[in-house]
């Protein structure tokens, strides 16, 4: 990767990204104001602004605008608006990246701001501000309001709903307006552009089109008030989610230092043996952990430690406070050699990330560690020097609480203070940091092997890969507690240079083991035998993440809940299956990708331990269900949706039959014999949903289903139809 920072003649900061052989290019505008710098008499101004310019442009308007272009581009198009900062994104196939910029660019310079677009729009938010009001995450995120009295905005409406926006839409129009001539300048903007294009050619971009941004005379940026913690600062919050753990500390740190925060979230994340997350597991008190940054500017930042609780009790989040605070400790007795280690791990991943997400973890997320420095040293002491009691907010959601409502940020949070029982008396544990520089064993292979494929013999590394035959699914119950089991394993491959994942796509399970030949036989070797001597810690843990899976998808919104329930049908799974002792009969297909012969031999001796058949000459696939005319899945949001599945049962064009429908998108895949086609539709009533995209699926059988969530009135739209 080759990168360059230049400035233009108008005074805008680009940074250029060469990625050579990337297949995808990506563009991001970065504006240093947010909704913490829009006018108190027009709450959620600066939201509605970021979901108001893409309604069209001076130059671009209707199909040609940057919403409808990305759609038919398969570009991957978003936009955020951050308490200091808002940002609009995309990405594309490379040679399209000048037709999506030229586009974005407009858009944001010359944006027309036209009454019926801020109409459908406010429309649009009030949906999204009734959706948020039962978000847990969101609600979490709020209550920072309670425990900060500085600045103010951490507790003001910020969102926006009709009722903020009221019913002056040419007074609307003119704020908007006026945010606009207020911020849209060199002196808040920042540029990104990334690409496998050569670096004078992505500059040449960036100069043909973002020269239309006005200059400052002097660099100045929005005021914002310095961060004070409350006297009080331990609440309980009442969430119908998993119970949760939020430690929040205020810091002192630049931008220019946010490269800690990447090292310290690579640590916290990291799954390998004895580490933090797994000792939390092996007590038994949290099963995931994430570090989130929900507020910075130049000089500030909140970052959150949050837990996720196995059990609701006031000691669960005493024992989870202790194990933490002694991980820190022992963070600050690191050598160089670790902090390196993990620096190196930081930017793998960083690699790992798609165009688009590169440049929005560099711009406003958790920016990239090129290398461990002096520098960054003496940022890292600094940073956990201020990890402490002292500055430090405590949030406890749980489903167990009796609470008066309080409204912070426009919401009605019951919330309540409350009081962390005494110190734990966990023991301080080991805690093990990489490297450890143990080799891998070399396995001991069976004398039985399978016929395994083998494509592309010969390069440098293998990649071996196993997924469930289709027909014959995996029960997601199972997946979990495969997933689980494998934790620690996949933490302790990244350590060791090998990539290891067992995640799911569009429904299918699929093993994926990367890296060099001369482990990969031995890590092949651990993951059988954890598969094959499942401890009844690994079955209660992936019982648990089914569950919390199954929570996740009844709190989605509903087109996102049946988007996500739809392979299951297609995979022919049964909705849900009890709960069974021991792991079932699964058939598997298996691959090796690259590697030698010696690796080859290796790995097919090896698959033959792989608990079910792997690659055997024939399997009974599970029938598939009998295909209904209707299936309902209920979700605890209140917009509704409707999925139809159309058959098609030859290789010939997909027509949408005629009706209400208006197809904007669509695509197909016949490599297993019928299409499987994706259709967003825009012209359900809004008195029936509130969200504007649904979709159409076919599936592979002989007439038509519908898919529908809870709604009263689709339901009865369909039943007299």
């Amino acid at each position: 990767m080759k990168q360059q920072r230049l400035r233009l003649a108008n005074g805008l900061w680009v940074t250029l990204s060469r990625y050579p052989g990337a297949t995808r290019a990506a563009a991001l505008f970065h504006l240093s104001a947010g909704s913490h710098h829009e006018p108190e008499q027009w709450p959620g101004l600066a939201h509605l602004f970021e979901h108001v310019v893409f309604a069209g442009s001076q130059e671009y308007e209707g199909d040609s605008r940057l919403m409808s272009w990305a759609q038919a581009e398969d570009a991957r198009l978003n936009a955020t608006t951050l308490p200091t900062a808002t940002a609009w994104f995309f990405d594309v196939a490379a040679a399209k990246l000048e037709a999506g910029f030229a586009r974005l660019t407009d858009m944001l310079a010359r944006p027309r701001l036209a009454l019926d677009a801020i109409k459908q729009e406010t429309t649009v938010i009030d949906a999204e501000f009734r959706m948020l009001a039962t978000d847990a995450d969101t609600l979490c995120e709020a209550a920072l309001g309670a425990v900060f009295d500085s600045p103010k905005a951490l507790s003001t409406f910020h969102v926006g709903n009709l009722s903020a926006f009221g019913e002056d839409l040419p007074a609307l129009q003119a704020a908007l307006r006026d945010y606009h001539r207020q911020h849209f300048h060199t002196g808040l903007l920042s540029l990104w552009i990334s690409g496998p294009q050569p670096l004078d050619e992505l500059a040449a971009l960036a100069k043909r089109y973002a020269h239309v941004f006005p200059p400052v005379q002097t660099h100045s940026r929005p005021a914002t008030t310095p961060l004070a913690l409350s006297a009080q600062r331990s609440y309980a919050l009442r969430s119908e989610g998993p119970a949760r753990l939020h430690l929040s500390f205020m810091l002192a740190l630049t931008r220019q230092a946010a490269t800690s925060l990447t090292l310290l979230r690579q640590f916290f994340i990291d799954e390998a043996p004895l580490g933090l997350l797994d000792t939390l597991r092996m007590h038994g008190l949290c099963d995931s952990v994430q570090l989130m940054k929900p507020y910075d500017t130049e000089s500030e930042a909140i970052i959150t430690f949050e837990f996720l609780l196995n059990r609701d009790s006031h000691s669960t989040t005493a024992d989870v406070e202790t194990l933490f605070f002694h991980w820190l400790d022992a963070l600050s007795a690191l050598a160089d050699a670790s902090l390196r280690h993990y620096a190196s791990l930081a930017a793998d991943g960083f690699s790992h990330l798609s165009p688009v997400d590169k440049l929005r973890t560099t711009a406003f997320d958790f920016p990239p560690v090129d290398k461990f420095t002096p520098d960054e040293r003496e940022a890292w002491k600094r940073l956990l020097s201020q990890l402490t009691r002292s500055r430090m907010a405590r949030l406890w959601a749980t489903a167990e609480l009796d609470a008066q409502p309080r409204k912070i940020q426009g919401f009605d949070l019951p919330i309540t203070p409350f009081h962390m029982p005494a110190a734990s008396h966990i023991a301080p544990p080991d805690f093990v940091f990489y490297p450890l520089g143990q080799p891998v064993n070399a396995p001991v292979l069976p004398e039985q092997k399978i016929t395994l494929p083998h494509a592309l013999p010969g390069e440098k590394e293998g990649v071996v890969i196993v997924s469930p035959v289709l027909g014959d699914p995996l029960p997601s119950r199972w997946a979990y507690i495969l997933q689980a089991s494998l934790r620690a394993l996949i933490g302790q491959c990244a350590h060791q240079g090998t990539r290891l994942t067992f995640e799911r796509y569009q429904g299918q399970w699929l093993l994926q083991l990367s890296g060099p030949n001369a482990l990969l036989a031995g890590t092949l070797d651990a993951v059988i035998r954890q598969f094959t001597a499942l401890s009844a810690e690994m079955l209660a843990q992936g019982e648990r993440q089914f569950r919390q899976a199954e929570q996740a998808l009844h709190s989605e919104i509903a087109i996102r809940c049946l988007l996500n329930r739809l392979p299951l049908l297609l995979s022919a799974e049964p909705n849900s299956r009890p709960p069974c002792a021991t792991l079932p009969e699964v058939a598997w297909n298996a691959a090796l990708y690259g590697g030698d012969k010696t690796l080859h031999d290796a790995v097919s001796r090896l698959l033959s331990r792989f608990p079910g058949k792997v690659n055997a000459a024939s399997t009974s696939p599970l029938p598939p269900q009998s295909c209904r005319s209707r299936y309902l899945f209920p979700t605890a949001s209140q917009d509704a949706a409707v999925l139809l599945f159309c058959p098609l049962v030859e290789q010939t064009p997909f027509v949408w039959p005629p009706g209400s429908f208006s197809p904007r998108f669509l695509s197909r895949n016949s490599s297993s014999g019928c299409g499987l086609s994706l259709i967003s539709a825009t012209s359900f009533p809004v008195a029936l949903c509130s969200r504007r995209v649904k979709a159409a699926f076919c599936l592979p059988c002989s007439r038509p289903a519908i898919v529908l969530s809870k709604s009263s009135g689709i339901s009865r739209l369909l039943s007299e139809t």
